[in-house]
């Protein structure tokens, strides 16, 4: 009977071992990556009371890009997060000249995206001048054709895809005056 006991307690332990470690190791890598983020970012992050709604994460790789999403000559900051409470996925992303910030997704509804994008399996610049813009029939839905759109500033492409191939996503493309949904795949 003492035999089982034992065997039972250093089982429990054994057990949860791994799982802790896991837990301490992943506060680790998040808390890396995040290192890795100007200083600016996360002033702004702080600043504007974002870090209490909100935490940064890396549920996919790499965790943030960094470009000039909006023209204005300055790279900008996309990074991945989890709103705290609902544990909704999304992207946050703040122009470095002005700290105007962003959300797409983690709550709140962007493009058909909608408002948690944890559908996304992957996310990448997309620095192409062109993009093809899907077209519907308002009343059935159906796609009617598409369209050429010139693309001024690089874009962030958010992905659904399986093995390998995208089933659906957009490019999340600052048009001069706010951030639009450009429609990829189905």
């Amino acid at each position: 009977m003492q035999l089982t006991l034992y065997i039972y307690a250093f089982s429990t332990m054994y057990m949860k071992l791994p799982l802790a470690a896991f837990f301490v190791l992943m506060t680790f890598i998040a808390q890396a990556q995040t290192n890795h983020l100007p200083s600016w970012f996360m002033n702004v992050y702080h600043k504007k009371g974002l870090d209490k709604k909100y935490a940064l994460a890396s549920f996919l790789k790499p965790s943030f890009q960094q470009a000039d999403f909006n023209g204005d000559a300055s790279p900008d900051i996309a990074v991945l997060m989890v709103d705290k409470q609902t544990k909704r996925r999304g992207i946050l992303l703040i122009h470095n000249k002005t700290n105007d910030y962003f959300i797409f997704g983690a709550g709140i509804r962007f493009g058909v995206g909608n408002d948690d994008y944890n559908w996304m399996d992957k996310w990448t610049l997309y620095n192409k001048k062109t993009a093809q813009v899907k077209q519907y029939n308002v009343k059935t839905g159906d796609m009617t054709g598409s369209k050429t759109i010139k693309l001024v500033h690089p874009g962030l492409l958010v992905e659904a895809d399986e093995d390998g191939a995208m089933l659906s996503g957009g490019i999340i493309y600052w048009n001069g005056k706010q951030y639009t949904w450009i429609q990829q795949g189905e």
